[in-house]
């Protein structure tokens, strides 16, 4: 099934914690953990002298904790700290809907990660069915509505 995405190519979903959040594409055959086929949404956060600066006192913050880590070992009481985008990206979610009413549900997600930093995807299931002709994507940040969506057509 090819698809068709309708959105400006630089689609700004949100704005998150002063960081803004763009589509990154949409994909068709994604799987959840369980293996349910789906469909991936991604999302980055957009480069820049805040993420940057979140990046350094992150990077530093590791750095301490895996300095005490190894002083403390499994005794160290304190989690590693976050990475920032976790926080900036989690609030952002998508609702997916599409012309024959299928009920969509989240399946798996990712936020952040070594060299994915300011990425995040998410997975909704089930795979939308063959009579399907379009997908509705419609933004959240913290479960409101952002006013940015995009239809998405199915070949």
């Amino acid at each position: 099934m090819a698809i068709t995405v309708i959105a400006p190519a630089d689609l700004v979903v949100a704005e998150s914690d002063g960081i803004t959040i763009q589509l990154g594409g949409v994909q068709l055959d994604a799987q959840g953990w369980d293996g349910q086929a789906g469909m991936r949404v991604h999302l980055h956060g957009l480069r820049g002298p805040e993420t940057m600066r979140r990046d350094e006192d992150f990077h530093a913050a590791r750095e301490a904790w895996c300095r005490d880590f190894q002083q403390h070992g499994q005794d160290l009481a304190v989690d590693p700290p976050q990475m920032p985008g976790v926080a900036v990206l989690d609030r952002v979610q998508v609702v997916v809907s599409d012309d024959v009413g299928t009920d969509y549900r989240l399946l798996a997600g990712q936020v952040a990660g070594d060299g994915t930093d300011w990425e995040a995807s998410w997975v909704h299931g089930p795979f939308p069915p063959a009579h399907a002709s379009r997908l509705h994507l419609t933004f959240t940040l913290d479960g409101e509505p952002t006013g940015s969506d995009c239809t998405v057509l199915l070949d």
